[in-house]
């Protein structure tokens, strides 16, 4: 498959224009050049494109769009997304303040996590947000207290584990049962029935979340159906819910997947809750700004050894980690297009010193030489949201572009950032 083809596939907000890798209308060379070092950049009127999908998809069901921020926090995408209706589902307490500093209305807010502090489920309170995810009996009670304590009332879902297999990676799947999220499917009646005598707690919904890259809805359907059963089961024991909370974790493509359509993802679910009563949440992520976001990264030395070609760039393992991670593959493009300059296998690799800090091996890879650019595609999810300033590297700076505009929505940082952020006791 061709260069360009393969960028239709996977990253179709990018695109060679006079043979120069573009996004928005933007030459991301020049962003490459303004950042002196490795930049990530995202299209935002691909992310719109994204959400937009959903909304369209969902057509005819009442839905709330949660726009799952740990996939990526950049508060211009967090504002381009509000201003489009989009809520937001967070995980942290910082998630939370980023989110309503960007302007996203707390009543569309959702608050997940496993391991939520009392600090934080004070912040959720007084911010008022639209749903609190329980996982455990005992955060329900201590929501229940703290709630009572500021004379309010928390709305809540219980987040259940069904104990379905996503079809994922092991590391990324979470809806089976020995994994550390949700309340067990088992004990959820019972926990549901204390929380309608607890004061503060306003019995809103029930919610799950199996996993992430999800490929087939067949997983999704069958999650569906057993929060289904148990929905039915607490209407008939006098539990009256509002919102079904389906989580999200629908898959993109990154090298050769063929994730599941939108509309048939909306379709599984639709019918899933058809007849309910019911307000359909979702939290999708990667699949609304994976595509749309790219690492840029440049060429530091090319070094032969062992009959290998090693390609070493000045972006590293602390800016782009899923490869070291998960073993995951991104598209790796030049931002120059090589015409019919031949590809051969090359080892892409970071100046960070750990031998984990390899993004691809024996990738095919035109003639590259110091200078040259290449951007790593589908970087958009999981990429600026996890890296960090291992060995004393300044974390990359993040550009937006939108119809021949850019800008850095997080500028580079500088050694002096690293310096002033750390201080001397006193008495050393």
């Amino acid at each position: 498959m061709d260069l360009h083809n393969r960028l239709k596939l996977a990253a179709p907000a990018f695109s060679y224009v006079d043979g120069r890798l573009t996004a928005g209308g933007v030459d991301l060379a020049a962003i490459a050049d303004a950042a002196r070092g490795p930049a990530y950049v995202y299209a935002l009127d691909a992310v719109l494109e994204g959400f937009n999908a959903f909304r369209t998809a969902f057509a005819g069901q009442p839905t709330r769009i949660c726009y799952a921020m740990k996939a990526n926090d950049s508060v211009a995408i967090l504002k381009v997304l509000a201003d489009a209706g989009a809520g937001v589902d967070v995980v942290s307490g910082g998630e939370l303040a980023l989110a309503l500093a960007a302007g996203v209305p707390a009543d569309r807010i959702v608050f997940s996590g496993v391991g939520k502090t009392d600090r934080e489920l004070v912040e959720a309170l007084e911010a008022g947000v639209m749903q609190v995810n329980v996982e455990t009996a005992y955060e329900l009670e201590r929501l229940s207290a703290l709630a009572v304590e500021r004379g309010k009332r928390a709305a809540v879902a219980l987040r259940v584990n069904p104990d379905v297999d996503a079809g994922t990676l092991d590391v990324i799947s979470t809806g089976r049962a020995t994994d550390k999220f949700g309340i067990a499917y088992d004990e959820a009646e019972a926990i549901y029935a204390k929380a309608a005598t607890l004061p503060g707690i306003d019995l809103a919904g029930v919610a799950m979340h199996i996993g992430s890259q999800i490929a087939d809805v067949a997983h999704c359907a069958a999650a569906c159906a057993k929060l289904r059963a148990l929905w039915e089961r607490l209407a008939a024991n006098g539990v009256r819910l509002r919102r079904f909370d389906i989580g999200g974790g629908l898959g993109i493509r990154y090298r050769d997947e063929t994730p599941p359509s939108i509309q048939a993802y909306a379709e599984t679910v639709k019918a899933a809750v058809a007849g309910l009563d019911c307000e359909v949440v979702l939290e999708p992520g990667r699949r609304i700004v994976g595509p749309t976001g790219a690492l840029l990264a440049e060429v530091v030395s090319i070094k032969h050894a062992a009959g290998l070609r090693f390609v070493i760039l000045n972006a590293a393992m602390n800016d782009l980690i899923r490869p070291a991670l998960y073993k995951a593959w991104h598209e790796i493009v030049p931002l120059v297009d090589p015409g019919d300059a031949p590809w051969t296998p090359a080892e892409i690799v970071g100046p960070v010193c750990e031998s984990t800090d390899k993004f691809a091996a024996a990738r095919p890879l035109p003639p590259l030489k110091p200078g040259d650019k290449v951007a790593f595609l589908c970087a958009g999810a999981y990429g600026a949201v996890m890296a960090s300033e291992y060995n004393g590297r300044p974390r990359a700076p993040e550009a937006v572009v939108r119809n021949g505009q850019w800008s850095f929505s997080r500028p580079p940082r500088q050694y002096d950032d690293l310096i002033r952020e750390q201080s001397l006791p006193a008495w050393l």
